[in-house]
């Protein structure tokens, strides 16, 4: 990473504002690193900084989840031709003066969240014998599993296609503040690095974490009057949803293990290992810790399905900004929603019943009515309850859904396939009685599987590199009104121009 990318991330580590009910962030600010370190509520104050900008419109409260990412992926049609951004990310234009320096930013961001969480580790061991109870594993243990979540996006955005990765040094991966080069690891080496950074938060919060004992009820304690020991005596072992707790280390250990699946079988295994320990989470009464939404969770409102969250980012006021983002004036939309649509209704495969029992597509999508956009509709995931019924405010970065679907997809057997599927189809409202087709079994559930990525993650940023880890060539004209057309151009993104220089000198 460049010296000047780099003091603009070291910038704004240290520059705090209040965040969220589960820290009490000074309101003054700390002037300097070495005051900030000097005590615990400065490691978590300098965490919560971290948490602020891994929701910042460059990322996953925009850019990662319901925006960029999802213009790349075509998931929304253009409503103003005069939006640079939307326009080059569709097209795959990304020199142009709309697409690069929106992945610019996103580039920018990621690295500044890592600078955010090196601070932060570059310290914590020094100062262990000042933190508390458990604080010292929680904050370092959160620290690497956001180093390496934001580096993984890195790798799957700007690095190579995960079936033919170069030999070649392609990225920085970065584990200190400093304004030195950083030099470039190959494919192999990053990936390596993402996982040794987990490997050492799940040894951390295995323990520790109280998403490991309690259940959401327990830790989410402002949605209802139960009040738990230890809890109660400090809010910040509360509200692990949106924190990136135990079993989020597990989960994204299974989506970084299924991304290398080309790269050895032992990544398969690592993959339905890891997803397997997620699924079969409890709490201290033997209950399961997630679960899989339902059409009542639907007909609730929770159109995001929070049970399923394994951790999400905290967005206040949600309801506010979803008008401007999906409503009627949003300038997020699609207008393919017709029967005829085949992402939710494959005519020559399932029923019509499908269009009317799966619970990510009734109730979630309706038309437009503003003048001009009518044969636009918009999109109900992010629409929130009002304030007297506990809105969640919750944008998922991790849910319980992929790791059903990483068991599908990485099974070996017909029938294993078969069984993952099937639960959770029976929870979706999706028609799956017959099984996979039994010649070339694999090739439909490979199409079954980049359906259900879509369907299920619209809004969250993953259909991108769903169709980059599967490298798809072309979707057939009845799933994109737009034509999606996948190639090695559209996958592979150009870093800053700045990054390129500085490396190559």
């Amino acid at each position: 990473m460049n010296k000047i990318t780099t003091t603009i991330l070291i910038s704004g580590v240290l520059a705090l504002t209040s965040c969220k009910k589960w820290l009490d962030v000074q309101p003054e600010g700390v002037s300097t690193k070495d005051e900030l370190f000097k005590t615990q509520k400065g490691f978590r104050d300098a965490l919560t900084g971290a948490y602020l900008d891994m929701k910042s419109g460059d990322a996953y409260g925009g850019a990662m989840t319901w925006s960029s990412i999802e213009y790349l992926a075509r998931n929304w049609d253009i409503i103003n031709t005069f939006n640079a951004e939307a326009v080059g990310l569709f097209n795959a234009n990304y020199t142009d003066a709309g697409g690069r320096p929106a992945l610019d930013k996103i580039y920018a961001k990621e690295y500044k969240i890592i600078a955010d969480v090196n601070s932060i580790l570059e310290n914590i061991d020094n100062k262990k014998s000042i933190f508390q109870d458990n604080n010292y594993a929680l904050i370092k243990g959160e620290a690497l599993t956001i180093r390496a979540f934001a580096h993984f996006d890195i790798l799957r955005l700007f690095g190579p296609m995960p079936d033919k990765p170069s030999a070649d040094p392609i990225l920085p991966y970065v584990t200190q503040v400093s304004n030195e080069i950083v030099a470039l690891s190959t494919y192999d080496d990053f990936a390596k690095q993402v996982l040794a950074d987990l490997d050492e938060a799940e040894l951390l919060l295995k323990d520790v974490d109280p998403i490991t004992q309690y259940s959401l009820a327990e830790l989410n304690i402002s949605k209802n009057a139960i009040t738990v020991q230890p809890l109660v005596t400090d809010d910040y072992y509360n509200y692990r949803q949106v924190r990136m707790n135990y079993n989020a280390v597990l989960a994204l250990k299974a989506r970084v293990y299924n991304w290398l699946v080309p790269r050895g079988e032992a990544n398969r295994q690592n993959a339905i290992k890891y997803a397997q320990m997620v699924i079969d989470a409890k709490d201290r009464k033997g209950n399961a810790t997630y679960r899989l939404a339902t059409s009542a969770d639907v007909a609730m409102t929770d159109y995001s399905f929070t049970p399923e969250h394994i951790a999400a980012v905290s967005y206040n006021n949600l309801n506010l900004s979803y008008e401007s983002i999906f409503g009627e004036t949003g300038q997020l939309g699609r207008q393919d929603f017709a029967v005829t649509d085949n992402f939710y209704y494959l005519n020559n495969l399932f029923p019509v019943v499908e269009r009317t029992t799966d619970i990510r597509w009734v109730g979630m999508w309706s038309y437009k009515t503003t003048t001009g956009q009518i044969n636009f509709v918009k999109y109900k995931k992010y629409l929130q309850k009002d304030k007297d019924q506990e809105p969640n405010n919750q944008v998922p970065l991790l849910r319980l859904s992929e790791m059903y679907l990483i068991l599908t997809e990485t099974a070996l057997t017909k029938t294993d396939a078969e069984n993952y599927y099937r639960f959770y189809c029976s929870k979706k409202g999706i028609p799956f009685t017959a099984g996979f087709s039994t010649a070339g079994w694999e090739a439909d559930r490979r199409n079954k599987m980049i359906r259900e990525y879509v369907r299920e993650f619209y809004a969250e940023g993953q259909t991108f590199f769903t169709y980059k880890r599967y490298n798809v060539t072309s979707l057939p004209a009845a799933w994109c009104a737009a034509g999606y057309t996948g190639s090695t151009t559209r996958y592979l993104m150009p870093k800053p121009d700045r990054e390129i220089n500085y490396h190559n000198k």
